[in-house]
């Protein structure tokens, strides 16, 4: 029973890295069909494009340049739809492939301590896939006279193209804010916590824990996924010129914040028993 047990563990966590990579994989080559997008949408190519249109009117259909961008820009949409809908899929497999290791940690041994482990290795793997997916976009677009659809500005953010764009920019202190409670705090008190495993009784271990649990109050994380909660309503109204949507990253981070405050909550009981 207890290899069967852990042989079904190690399967599902290895199902679990593989939706995740593959969430990651298939959100950036959505970003690379969205860029290209965006480009095929911008002011100066649709001016360009315009031209291009009155001169295949003109020449009868000789020249050709316009209908071979219409069916370049379709074709890419259609790219954009299908790795849209896979980065879907694979989400809802991760949590789905996620719940059934949680459960199946509970009716092993009906422990809480079994629980709150599984919870940090799922947490681990959401962390670094919120990490480095893209967790919200902003678009502005109107449609112009003449030019019609056209995309003005497009921004698409995570937590570390935005620790890249504000060092970049000069904003260094407030880069390393940001790297401090929104990726080495949670991977530290993930860490503290996965340490327990192998001692629950030690006094050090004890009391890095119970600090990485406060500390982890104070994590940028539920803090990050508050802000761009905000940002995407107040960006997504009927009239306005920007468009906000919710990245999968966004998910995962979430996954992060309550799978590891849960995880906290377990262990201390835990430790508290014993």
């Amino acid at each position: 029973m207890r290899r069967f047990v852990l042989f079904a563990v190690v399967t599902l966590f290895a199902a679990l890295l593989f939706f995740a990579w593959t969430t990651w994989q298939q959100a950036q080559a959505f970003e690379r069909e969205t860029e290209t997008i965006i480009t095929r949408l911008s002011a100066e190519s649709q001016v360009e494009q315009g031209k291009n249109q009155l001169l295949e009117l003109l020449s009868f259909g000789y020249y050709d340049d316009y209908s071979k961008h219409l069916e370049e820009l379709n074709r890419h949409k259609e790219l954009q739809s299908a790795y849209a809908e896979s980065v879907e899929i694979m989400t809802w497999l991760f949590g789905g492939t996620a719940l059934l290791l949680l459960l199946l940690a509970w009716f092993a041994r009906y422990d809480l301590g079994d629980v709150a482990y599984a919870m940090l290795g799922i947490a681990l793997i959401s962390l670094l896939v919120g990490l480095a997916t893209p967790i919200l976009s902003i678009e502005a677009s109107k449609d112009l006279p003449v030019l019609g659809d056209t995309l003005l500005q497009y921004q698409s953010k995570g937590v570390l193209s935005t620790l890249d764009t504000l060092y970049e920019n000069g904003y260094w202190w407030l880069a390393l804010v940001l790297l401090i409670f929104s990726v080495v705090l949670p991977m530290m008190k993930t860490a503290v916590g996965g340490l327990t495993f192998f001692s629950r009784t030690s006094p050090l271990l004890e009391k890095w824990f119970h600090i990485s649990h406060h500390l982890g109050k104070w994590s940028m994380a539920d803090v990050f996924v508050a802000a761009i909660l905000v940002a995407f309503f107040a960006n997504s109204g009927a009239d306005s010129l920007t468009h906000a949507e919710v990245r999968p990253g966004l998910w995962f981070f979430l996954g992060y914040v309550l799978l590891s405050m849960l995880a906290f909550q377990f262990l201390g009981r835990e430790m508290k028993r014993r």
